[in-house]
């Protein structure tokens, strides 16, 4: 007997090994590559993160927010305070960004296989819910890239193991823990400020009716839980009622550009609880959460989920009849928090995936208990064992085609561009600073992500910026999000791999490609001219510019030896005459005060292919008395000036 127990005990262990390999795997492997990119909350979240790590104020400049701008509607402050630990002690980078999440997956499968373990005393459960976790799709897609509101996951079983505990043990430091868990999930997604009160009032009655709630050992989980709720509660009444942003010591109780009250309602009921179920346990339009090839737990564990969800029901059933406390209660006291708040969503914000994240592992539950209920009704040992292995092998050639596509062809197809998930500049910030004494890294650089991804990977000093919440579009003489009409010819340009409409584009105006993994960084075509003029502080062109038809070609200038404008203007490129316009600028004669500078301007369109294929570019100004003055010549560079581009690797 002792040896059989033995073998079974190395038997659990080996597979308890083999499941935890598998978790690791699957949320760290090609952590920083898969998926793609940085989602724009994760990045806005990393870079908030690195300053209130480095300086201690986030991008606005507020001291250690209780609840962060972001992007103007606000974003929750965990993730962002768990992050900035974090680069405090490792240094920022992408990986660390994602650490935050892949800390927070273990925790959720720690805790949640500490909760099976407390329902079934059966070994087997236990590890089969832990498995379950291991291979699901949603639980790997949504736990590997820093959404902060994915944070709420791990949140719920967390508050559900600490309360369940709470319960059965009734001892003090399992209330106090439990009430320092609650008010820290506070900070993990603002949707569970419906979830949790809900599930909080059933848990008390619950409690009460069991009569396992004592008023001072309950006071031990309310007064931390008040303590970390009250920010934000200042928070919400500083939004709610338009009152001034308050600052309390360092900490900011920051007041909201757009207040996303109007995102609750009761006036899409009806439509919430289709898309729940539709969204939830199939699929949704989040292909960063979920993929419909395989769904969020794959479909065939569907009739399982509702079994154990009626299972759950007539467990929860019977501990009230019995007054015996069982988990089962408060899975479903926490699924009714969930089911409730995604009801009240209204407007464009739907229980998709995201919404609904703290959902899933009650989802998990039901799945467990559905099949454990059935595997208990086979009365044959030859029928659970062909139960067994039939759904072990649908699971596991489930699982092994859904990491297979996951991990090779998913990024691929998954994401478009433009779909809320960006590279960072890390390539092209490097590649800068490899090459900062070339004339060319001098030239602004005009780039195509949202504005965040600079300030990420650039690490810019927030106190050096001036920033609404609109973003900006430039920092210093880069230029964001200005990509690719109106090229400004003598700017460089970053442009991602896949956009190949702006890299012949591009090509085609005369710019020089150079390869950086991710991107390709163009250099302005001018750089394959030499100035030979030199250009006073009466001669400016404010308009280099690819237009539809050309390239845009227009300025203004004195002659500085008459101090009056031009009688007009010759451009010839390459010895050609091109058409060029004497033009009134009433903005520079108001600027100098002389409205004899009144028609100084001048105004062109260029060949698309003039930096191209030019050897030459001239512009002559004509004087009333006819002799001709040359105004700004550029001549292309000898062959073994783009030779030499090449030798440095550019």
């Amino acid at each position: 007997m002792g040896r059989k127990t033995d073998k079974q005990n190395i038997f659990w262990y080996f597979f308890l090994v083999i499941v935890i390999i598998i978790i690791a795997f699957v949320h760290l492997y090609k952590l920083t590559e898969i998926p793609y990119g940085l989602n724009v909350d994760e990045a806005g979240a990393a870079y908030d993160a690195y300053s209130i790590a480095t300086y201690g104020v986030d991008r606005y400049i507020k001291s250690y927010p209780v609840y962060f701008i972001n992007y103007g509607d606000g974003q929750n402050a965990l993730y962002t305070y768990l992050t900035a630990v974090l680069f405090r002690l490792f240094g920022a980078s992408k990986l660390m960004v994602r650490t935050s999440i892949a800390l927070s997956a273990f925790l959720a499968a720690l805790f949640g296989f500490l909760y099976a373990s407390g329902k079934w005393k059966e070994k087997g459960v236990s590890y089969l819910f832990l498995c379950l976790y291991a291979v699901l799709p949603i639980f790997t897609m949504t736990q590997r890239f820093g959404l902060e509101s994915h944070l709420m996951l791990s949140a719920s079983i967390l508050v559900l193991y600490t309360t369940v505990k709470a319960l059965e043990t009734e001892k003090c430091q399992y209330y106090l823990i439990s009430g320092i868990v609650l008010g820290l999930s506070l900070y993990t997604y603002a949707l569970i400020y419906i979830v949790l009160p809900v599930y909080l009032l059933l848990w008390l009655v619950y409690g009460i009716y069991l009569k396992k709630i004592h008023i001072r050992k309950l006071l031990l989980l309310l007064l931390p839980l008040a303590l970390l709720a009250a920010p934000l509660i200042m928070v919400q009444l500083i939004n709610a009622f338009s009152l001034p942003e308050l600052q309390i010591g360092p900490i900011t109780f920051t007041r909201l550009p757009e207040y996303r009250s109007g995102e609750l309602g009761i006036h899409d009921i009806f439509r919430n609880l289709k898309q729940m179920f539709v969204n939830t346990l199939l699929y949704d339009n989040l292909p960063y959460n979920t993929v419909a090839g395989y769904g969020t737990m794959y479909y065939f564990s569907l009739p399982f989920i509702f079994i154990g969800f009626g299972k759950t029901v007539k467990e929860t059933y019977l501990s009230f009849r019995k007054r015996q406390l069982d988990y089962s209660a408060l899975i479903l006291f926490w699924f009714t928090g969930e089911f409730i708040m995604g009801c009240l969503l209204q407007g464009w914000s739907t229980p998709n995936t995201t919404r609904m994240i703290g959902i899933f592992m009650v989802y998990l539950y039901f799945l467990a208990n559905g099949i454990y209920s059935v595997w208990k009704i086979l009365k044959r040992v030859w029928q659970k064992r062909a139960f067994s292995g039939i759904l072990a092998g649908l699971y596991a050639i489930s699982f092994v085609s859904f990491a297979h596509y996951y991990f090779t062809d998913y990024n691929q197809e998954a994401f478009p561009m433009n779909w809320l998930f960006y590279e960072p500049y890390d390539e092209v910030s490097a590649f800068l600073e490899e090459h900062g004494e070339e004339s060319w890294a001098s030239r602004a650089t005009c780039y195509p992500w949202n504005y965040v991804y600079y300030l990420w990977s650039y690490k810019i000093n927030p106190y050096d910026i001036s920033l609404s919440v609109n973003g900006a579009e430039t920092f210093g003489q880069d230029r964001i999000n200005e990509f690719p009409a109106n090229t400004l010819v003598n700017h460089n340009y970053v442009v991602y791999y896949t956009d190949q409409g702006s890299i012949s584009f591009l090509t085609q105006l005369g710019y020089h490609p150079v390869s950086l993994g991710s991107f390709t960084y163009f250099i302005s075509p001018l750089e394959s001219y030499e100035q030979l003029t030199e250009t006073g502080d009466l001669f400016y062109v404010d308009s280099l510019q690819a237009v539809e038809n050309g390239i845009s070609f227009s300025g203004w200038c004195m002659d500085e030896k008459t101090d009056a404008p031009y009688m007009g203007y010759l451009l010839e490129i390459d010895d050609v005459a091109v058409e060029i316009l004497r033009t009134e600028r009433q903005d520079v004669a108001d600027a100098y005060g002389r409205e004899d500078y009144l028609e100084c301007g001048f105004t062109a369109t260029l060949p698309m292919d003039t930096f191209q294929t030019s050897e030459s570019f001239t512009l002559i100004g004509i004087r009333e008395d006819g002799s001709l003055e040359t105004v700004y010549q550029l001549i292309r560079k000898k062959e073994s000036h783009k030779q030499s581009l090449c030798d440095a690797g550019v």
